[in-house]
């Protein structure tokens, strides 16, 4: 129906107000100072409770000014939102940051009884149950007495960060920024830096908490691989590798669920329904509690491989007309590549840097792809760890026009971490025999 001009001349403060039915919703929205919010003039769309749906609202929330602030907010939005919009469901952020389930009959579980009453800022909705804010999901491990809860809280720390922080001066020893004390600091936390923010609303995941018992299982399973040089960075590292594979993005309900997820950090996790213990709806997603999740190692410590023609520094810089990045054609497999080669710069031990992020306690097998399809002759070059004057790795033939991946050695990390690797040329200057080519390198874990 179309609104009358009567309608239009009126506010959604006016509207709750003028409703007796809405007394009560009306005496909520005066005491958070919503009232005023809805008396604007931006648009908004209400969704109600009558005065039956509130009788019984827990008192608690009434007499704490915040919570009260938070619960009445779950039920107002920006914007107008009519009951034809939704096919079949709209996802609609509230005022208190929270997200609902509007459909064309539907507030989250209430009914809509009285529905699209226009009004000049906005639309009215009559709804008969009180619906609660849901927790998010970082909201609802805090509830539970669990070891995943612990292990994620463990994982916050603090930093100064300097565009934040009040500079005071300079210390006359060092010469680095004095900041005023309590200022500039910031609280991460690495899950969430690694896989997402768990408390924001506006991401949706799917959560596998595990059981007590399941999770040091999968951190038992993991530790070897993430040896630190410390035990307790160790555990640390455990808990993170197996928790950060418990978060999957977008909701994936038991009827939806295939038996293979994506986790955030793109790992494949296998589903086991019959390991659900417990399900549950949250603000930004759902919860499995689950006796199960054992992720296959070999998805988890996977086979790392850089591009030659993506490097993160030279020896020298000052042999930018010596370094070609270039577009080639593999003639074996019709198919284009790039890689990097270097020629001519007469610099002997001349190398290019790559930083590899993170590589676990486990030894890797080492394969590069060089093809050498410019030059009439073969080179040699060698691979690097940490230090591009190391011969761990000997020097390896770079052949003519060779497509395939050459093995270059194995390679085994003290402790889990990054590392730094080089492709260093031959200790010559000698134009031809000390060029550098490189297509890709790729590390290959060599798991039991």
């Amino acid at each position: 129906a179309e609104p009358n001009q009567a309608a239009l001349g009126k506010t959604l403060d006016q509207a709750v107000k003028e409703n007796p039915s809405l007394s009560k919703f009306n005496e909520y929205l005066v005491k958070t100072g919503y009232d005023k919010v809805l008396a604007g003039s931006k648009m908004y769309t209400v969704w109600a409770p009558d005065n039956q749906a509130l009788a019984s609202l827990d008192p608690a929330i009434v007499q704490n000014d915040s919570l009260l602030r938070q619960f009445v907010g779950g039920y107002l939005a920006n914007l107008a939102y009519y009951t034809n919009m939704p096919n079949p469901q709209l996802r609609v952020k509230t005022l208190n940051g929270k997200y609902i389930f509007f459909t064309q009959t539907k507030f989250e579980d209430a009914t809509i009884t009285a529905a699209d009453q226009y009004v000049g800022n906005g639309v009215l909705h009559v709804i008969n149950k009180a619906v609660l804010p849901k927790q998010n999901v970082y909201e609802y491990l805090q509830t539970t007495a669990s070891k995943e809860k612990d292990y994620i809280n463990s994982m916050f720390f603090t930093f100064i960060d300097s565009t934040k922080a009040v500079q005071t001066g300079l210390d006359p020893q060092t010469g680095k920024p004095v900041y005023q004390p309590g200022t500039g600091l910031v609280t991460m936390n690495f899950l969430f830096s690694r896989v997402g923010d768990l408390r924001n609303e506006d991401q949706q995941y799917t959560f596998i908490q595990l059981t007590d018992d399941a999770l040091e299982s999968e951190r038992a399973k993991i530790r070897p691989y993430v040896q630190a040089a410390n035990s307790a960075t160790t555990d640390f590292l455990s808990s993170l590798h197996v928790i950060k594979d418990l978060v999957i993005k977008g909701v994936y309900t038991v009827d939806n669920m295939p038996d293979t997820l994506i986790s955030a950090d793109s790992v494949k996790v296998p589903i086991d329904k019959s390991a659900i213990l417990e399900t549950h709806v949250v603000s930004n997603g759902i919860v499995y509690v689950m006796s199960k999740a054992s992720v296959n190692l070999k998805d988890k410590i996977r086979t790392y491989k850089r591009e030659g023609e993506a490097p993160d520094g030279f020896s020298r810089s000052d042999k930018n007309g010596n370094i070609a990045y270039r577009y080639r054609l593999n003639p074996n497999t019709n198919e284009q590549y790039r890689d990097i080669y270097i020629s001519n710069h007469k610099v002997p031990l001349f190398n290019v840097l790559y930083h590899v992020p993170e590589l676990y306690s486990v030894t890797y097998k080492v394969y590069w792809v060089a093809p050498n399809d410019t030059q009439t002759q073969t080179f040699k070059q060698r691979f690097a760890v940490n230090d591009p004057l190391s011969t761990d790795f000997a020097e390896t033939t770079v052949g003519l026009k060779n497509y395939d991946q050459v093995y270059v050695g194995d390679y085994t990390p003290d402790t889990f971490g990054s590392i730094n690797a080089y492709v260093v040329a031959a200790n010559n200057g000698v134009d031809q025999t000390n060029s550098i080519n490189l297509d890709y390198f790729i590390l290959v874990p060599q798991l039991p």
